[in-house]
């Protein structure tokens, strides 16, 4: 049993469908269970949606609506011509969820005001458009499929747009939905990203979720394998979007996948590994664009030791806390992480003295400056806006000379150096303006040609 997942690029427009529902006729002799994103940028307009009626800027969320029925109904009618009943079906599920979803915008509207259960069944929208096209998809090209409501099998708490799921209760469930859906078809759709709250309301699994739904199906059903379909062949020595040249990074460790996520790469949801791990199922990251590359396999198995990839995270804030007498690095510690804490607010890498801590966390997060001004009623802060992070990232890669001369030689101010407790990663924080080539110079020390 095989458990798929395409992200938005993979199901993008009519000929990127068409190029899934060629992968997934190669593997049907896997029994796969396809779990899709919305549409391309789409979860995106539904947050500008969201935002708009909040505000109350009715005519500017209506039009925003109907450009997206506009286009959800074109691919529909695209895909499926020729094929009537399906079209018929197809269509009017499409438009059943854009007039629930346009009367509870209007709601929004009238009320100016956008809690996150609300928030979250608006943005939740987009899985459940993609999902009914292509699985419609699906059977009209002769593969008989059935769609799944992922809200009826994972259930989470109530935090809405980070829930965190009952994984007892969702595994039974899963348990339960799956050998029911999949009777009399070559494939079960279901979406990724989107659950139900243990109050029976919508809820999404965070941003760029997918791939953790896709490794909660895969650990429920103990799959054989799950792949994550996107637009890069596999997992790459840096972002290539920063860094000319990568390679390809053929095996990777459970532990190494998740220090990579934590750290900023964007291959993963940093929560995808965790329940493939407790059940040792390889996942495998694969080009929906090139599916005859052998893609990156993330595994439970021995792998290789020295650097595997860089990572950059950029729109970060440093902050320093200082005190001018010796007070303890526990107790400092102490003090910063109850402060950031108490405000939810996470952190990356942490560096300490007896007299410092340095902190590093996303720009923008609402609660940083509140934290900042309680601890300075006690210690120096200063926060340093338009950082960004850089973290070299393999197994042992923080016991390496190489990997540290590559790090500590890269160009601009380093206004603070970590390696991780797991010595998985040394991660540094330098200006944003030089975060592009800084990643290529050590790329190039770290990795060459």
């Amino acid at each position: 049993m095989l458990v798929m997942k395409f992200g938005g690029t993979s199901v993008r427009n009519r000929e990127a469908i068409e190029r899934v529902i060629s992968i997934v006729r190669g593997r049907l002799e896997s029994r796969p269970m396809v779990v899709v994103s919305a549409l391309a940028r789409v979860t995106r307009q539904l947050c500008a949606i969201a935002e708009s009626a909040q505000a109350r800027r009715r005519n500017e969320a209506e039009e925003q609506l109907e450009s997206l029925r506009e286009r959800h109904v074109a691919l529909a009618a695209e895909l499926l011509e020729g094929h009537d009943a399906l079209k018929s079906e197809c269509l009017a599920a499409v438009d059943s969820i854009c007039s629930d979803l346009s009367d509870f915008v209007d709601g929004v509207c009238r009320i100016g005001e956008l809690s996150p259960r609300s928030y979250a069944r608006i943005v939740s929208s987009g899985e459940l458009l993609s999902s009914r096209i292509v699985a419609a998809a699906m059977n009209a090209a002769g593969i008989p499929c059935r769609w799944a409501d992922a809200r009826e099998m994972i259930v989470t708490d109530c935090s809405y747009m980070s829930a965190a799921p009952d994984m007892e209760m969702t595994e039974a469930n899963i348990r339960r939905v799956f050998p029911v859906a999949s009777k009399g078809v070559s494939v079960v759709l279901t979406q990724g990203f989107i659950a139900s709250s243990s109050e029976g309301f919508p809820s999404v699994l965070g941003f760029e979720g997918s791939d953790y739904s896709a490794a909660i199906f895969g650990m429920a059903l103990n799959a054989s394998r799950v792949e994550i379909w996107t637009d890069v062949d596999g997992i790459r020595t840096a972002d290539p979007r920063i860094v000319p040249d990568t390679s390809r990074v053929e095996r990777i460790s459970y532990s190494e996948a998740s220090e990579m996520a934590s750290l900023g790469a964007r291959v993963l949801h940093p929560l995808t590994i965790e329940p493939a791990r407790r059940r040792n199922i390889p996942v495998v990251v694969l080009n929906s664009a090139a599916p005859d590359s052998p893609g990156s396999e993330v595994t439970y198995g021995e792998v290789a030791r020295g650097a595997k990839s860089i990572a950059v995270k950029e729109d970060m804030d440093f902050m320093q806390v200082s005190s001018d007498r010796p007070v303890g690095a526990s107790c400092l510690l102490q003090a910063v992480a109850g402060e950031l804490g108490s405000r939810g607010l996470k952190t990356g890498p942490v560096s300490v003295s007896d007299s410092c801590v340095s902190v590093v966390v996303d720009s923008g997060l609402p609660g940083l400056e509140s934290a900042a001004q309680s601890l300075r009623e006690r210690f120096e802060v200063k926060i340093f806006k338009d950082k960004a992070l850089l973290s070299v990232v393999g197994n042992g890669a923080a016991l390496s000379q190489d990997v540290m001369n590559a790090v500590l030689a890269c160009p601009g101010d380093i206004y603070m150096a970590a390696a991780s407790p797991s010595l998985l990663s040394v991660s540094i924080v330098v200006d944003k303006s030089v975060a592009g080539s800084a990643a290529v110079a050590m790329h190039s020390a770290i990795f060459g040609k």
